[in-house]
């Protein structure tokens, strides 16, 4: 029986660089550890914030990246307090909007960043109505 999301698995072409994203948007690192195969080092990093746990991970042999078309995970959302003074957070760290700020029909507002691989990075804020 499922009890809980354990944690999101990224696939990175660079750790370093995608560590410093996450780090830069309030994660902080857990652990890291080195995955000896026999084709090379798989490099692995867990972030946390607020209970939500991010398995950042390197393969050491080149991979093709992954359309934005392509199934599969299509973006990460987090829930914030204040939108406008998360947009402003966000911009001040250099990140760009892709996408919004718009209300979604859903009864939320939100808006988007492009993470260091090109996945989508949403904050919303619910709509009171």
């Amino acid at each position: 029986m499922i009890k809980s999301l354990a944690h999101i698995g990224l696939r990175t072409q660079n750790i370093v660089a995608a560590r410093h994203f996450y780090q830069s948007l309030g994660f902080t690192c857990q652990r890291q550890l080195d995955i000896q195969e026999p084709r090379g080092t798989i490099a692995v990093a867990f972030l946390q914030q607020q209970g939500i746990v991010l398995e950042l991970y390197q393969l050491p042999w080149q991979t093709d990246a992954r359309a934005a078309q392509d199934s599969g995970v299509d973006h990460l959302a987090w829930q914030v307090e204040d939108l406008l003074a998360t947009e402003e957070w966000v911009k001040s760290l250099g990140y760009p909007l892709i996408e919004g700020p718009c209300d979604h029909p859903a009864g939320s507002r939100y808006f988007m960043i492009a993470g260091p691989d090109g996945e989508r990075v949403e904050f919303l804020q619910p709509l009171n109505h």
